[in-house]
């Protein structure tokens, strides 16, 4: 489980970065210096024994009035009697409200956190066999049923038992444990590339019916951390893949191997149907579902399900700890939306890689060094054939310096900045040009820098294959 906690990224990976950005503290109201009881005014009426008598009545006291004391206290009676029959009649609707989830103790069993990006290459997708795996098709069968109050959803019986069935526990060797979803009858599996990744570790999936079955790697892409995995099985159950829109306090469910506890089902609402989430591990945005319902170590990969049992997301991360301010944070679980989902796993399955990527095509070093001295720069190492950096112009023992005016200050900033594009965009790339006197110079890398050339290209992201050499 992607966590932006620092402390439970310990378990999993110990290189684990936090996050650049720290969620804003949110306003709150301040109840210690509020007076609940406040009314504005005078609450209760106060009837003075001191008073002096009015003339008129000789010095005597007045004779109470009919509509006196008595018929008052008749009238409060009545509303506390009201009052005390509404609320006991409420009382079993509010008492849906608090249906929870028990936080069981014990160890976290963690997947581990995928790596950050080498410096050798600048793309991030990876093949696996030679295998493929069939695309994914949005289902066109059940409908949602919009509860009465989000607060508390009658969640079929049948409709839980057939997720649960079409959802899987993975284990993977000397890594640790994640989920997956089926999507075929033959037994492709999705799950997310930092629970499987390309490597050479025993994976081993396990159905709700018990039975533990070896799985196959089969391709995946880290930038949208989805992987696809295959077990031999002709007979799976399988999910159905939601054509609905994601909305605002949707009612979702998630199921996943929490902790590596075995199955596990949890309820809430969509808290955010597109919310902008950086990974400093593996320097990607993502456009991820917000959602409040219980999200652990263990339920990477695992599904997102709507009322009707289709599958909405594949739960990837969570926000964990406490923010700048020291407050905790709760409830705040992440799942890429199967939208993406599907293009990820459909381009994979017919070209090998994901489209529409904003990819430079070149491999290159982070630090340069001259004689002693060394400094952080994006230093191209070469290029790749057909790329958009060897169109432009882009040379090697390049050092990209800008684009579009803003400094390049390290291979995070350039990954991060590359996500806002798409293929088609056209930038305005700034490089350092070594010069033949630039490159006479073996001992102070500042006078590297004053002899280098700034060329400004025009770089148009094109399609091609990253896995070409």
């Amino acid at each position: 489980m992607w966590s932006f906690d620092d402390e439970e990224n310990k378990q999993g990976n110990d290189n684990t970065e936090e996050p650049t950005e720290k969620p804003q503290e949110e306003p709150h109201d301040d109840f210690s210096e509020r007076d609940p009881f406040s009314r504005g005014g005078d609450f209760y009426r106060s009837y003075g024994a001191g008073s002096s008598p009015s003339p008129e009545h000789n010095g005597k006291p007045p004779k109470p009035k009919k509509s006196g004391i008595l018929p008052a206290i008749l009238v409060c009676a009545v509303i506390f009697f009201l009052t005390v029959a509404t609320v006991y009649m409420l009382g079993d609707q509010f008492s849906f409200a608090g249906i929870g989830v028990k936080r069981t103790s014990g160890s976290a069993v963690s997947t581990t956190a995928p790596e950050g990006i080498t410096s050798t290459s600048s793309t991030v997708t990876t093949s696996g066999t030679t295998a493929t795996a069939p695309s994914l098709t949005a289902g066109t069968t059940g409908s949602v049923t919009t509860p009465m109050s989000p607060s508390y959803v009658y969640w079929d019986p049948a409709v839980v038992e057939k997720c649960l069935n079409a959802s899987v526990l993975v284990s993977v060797e000397n890594v640790g444990s994640g989920s997956g979803v089926i999507y075929t009858a033959d037994g492709y599996i999705i799950t997310n590339y930092h629970v499987v990744s390309n490597n050479d570790n025993k994976i081993t999936v396990t159905l709700f019916s018990g039975e533990k079955l070896a799985a196959q790697y089969i391709y995946g892409d880290e930038s949208n951390d989805i992987a696809v995995i295959k077990i031999e099985k002709s007979d799976c159950t399988y999910v159905t893949v939601s054509t609905s829109e994601v909305t605002y306090m949707m009612p979702v469910m998630v199921i996943g191997n929490a902790l590596g506890k075995g199955f596990n089902t949890t309820q809430g609402v969509v808290s955010a149907p597109a919310s902008e989430v950086y990974f400093s591990s593996t320097y990607e945005t993502m456009t991820l579902i917000r959602v409040d319902a219980a999200v652990n170590s263990g339920n990477s990969g695992g599904g997102l399900f709507n009322t009707a049992g289709e599958l909405v997301g594949i739960v990837n991360s969570k926000l964990s700890g406490t923010s700048n301010s020291g407050a905790s944070i709760e409830s705040m679980g992440y799942a890429i939306p199967v939208s993406t989902v599907m293009k990820c796993v459909n381009d994979l399955n017919e070209y090998g890689y994901v489209t529409g990527v904003a990819r430079l095509g070149v491999t290159v070093n982070n630090r340069l060094q001259i004689g002693n001295m060394v400094a952080n720069f994006i230093v191209v190492d070469g290029t790749v054939a057909g790329g958009s950096a060897e169109k432009s112009g882009i040379k090697a023992k390049d050092i990209i310096y800008k684009i579009n005016g803003q400094e390049v200050t390290s291979y995070a900033t350039l990954r991060k900045m590359l996500t806002a594009y798409s293929v088609g965009d056209k930038i305005e790339l700034t490089v350092k040009r070594p010069t033949q006197e630039a490159l006479e110079e073996t001992r102070n890398i500042y006078r590297y820098w004053e002899l280098c050339q700034d060329i400004k290209i025009t770089l148009t992201f094109v399609e091609f294959d990253p896995h070409t050499k």
